[in-house]
């Protein structure tokens, strides 16, 4: 209920926008609110619910549509709705921190690797395959043996999501998502990330980049850089953790509908910035 009081005085200018534009739609005048009150199939706590099943349970519109004894295209307009909404209230507030912000709850774990500005890490949601050849080939994930859209998450070193890229074609490399999404012009030379050793990106940013080594088969990892290998892999389960706390929404653990493509950037932001609402800390703060 905290996060339904945060955005509760948000939510009537919605309704009252939304009202409007339903009655220009129709040529109508727009109704008073007590005539509309009357009006409403669901309150708009309700409709909250709603949305929030069919992000974290997965249910099909039709499914919601029994279930609140509502019209299908009733669903199709809420789940729009609140996507748009939930997308612009949420990314109206920086998630970006900066590294004086980073460095004040910056956890006991990384006090080696206290230059961390974010781990970073890609994940992949599966999809339904496009009937266009090209798209599929575009869309294919020899990864993942399915077509998928792919976006780049980072996150701080005490948990938080502070950066969400939007999603590309499931072919794209990690390298290039990494160029295409942005985040190099906001990382500075003071600045540190740590990925895993797929992310090959240190020719690509200002930064310095923490990355587990490549081992030849001819040669034998020196002793410093097995400790550091497996210091860097400890601190980068935190990523992992959160790109699993998302995907526990059941929209995104099933395969993407077309009839969602349209609006799948914002339904995946708005599912990574309300994870920062849930739950505590993965680490805790130094000191």
């Amino acid at each position: 209920m905290a996060f339904w009081f945060l955005i509760e005085p948000c939510i009537y200018k919605m309704i009252r926008v939304s009202r409007a534009k339903s009655a220009a739609n129709r040529n109508e005048e727009v109704l008073t609110p007590a005539r509309t009150s009357t009006r409403q199939l669901l309150q708009p706590i309700d409709e909250f619910f709603l949305f929030l099943v069919f992000l974290s349970v997965g249910l099909k519109e039709r499914d919601l549509a029994h279930r609140f004894t509502i019209h299908q295209s009733t669903v199709s307009r809420i789940i729009a709705k609140w996507t748009n909404f939930l997308a612009t209230v949420l990314g109206s507030q920086c998630i970006w921190l900066t590294r004086e912000e980073v460095q004040a709850y910056l956890p006991e774990e990384f006090k080696d690797f206290s230059d961390t500005q974010m781990i970073l890490d890609c994940t992949e949601l599966r999809c339904q395959t496009p009937s266009s050849p090209l798209l599929q080939s575009e869309m294919y994930s020899s990864y993942k043996s399915h077509c998928t859209m792919k976006a780049l998450v980072g996150i701080a070193p005490h948990g938080p999501v502070t950066f969400i890229s939007n999603l590309y074609a499931g072919s794209v490399s990690d390298k290039e998502l990494f160029k295409q999404s942005g985040i190099a012009e906001k990382l500075t030379e003071d600045m540190a990330v740590m990925v895993d050793k797929g992310f090959l990106i240190t020719d690509c940013c200002k930064c310095k980049v923490y990355c587990p080594p490549f081992l030849s088969k001819q040669k034998q990892m020196p002793a410093y850089q097995v400790k550091e290998t497996q210091a860097i892999a400890r601190l980068r389960v935190h990523v992992e953790r959160v790109i699993m706390r998302i995907k526990q929404n059941k929209l995104f653990d099933s395969i993407i509908t077309m009839s969602h493509v349209y609006n799948i950037n914002q339904l995946f932001a708005v599912a990574c910035m309300l994870s920062n609402y849930q739950n505590t800390a993965l680490v805790k703060k130094m000191g």
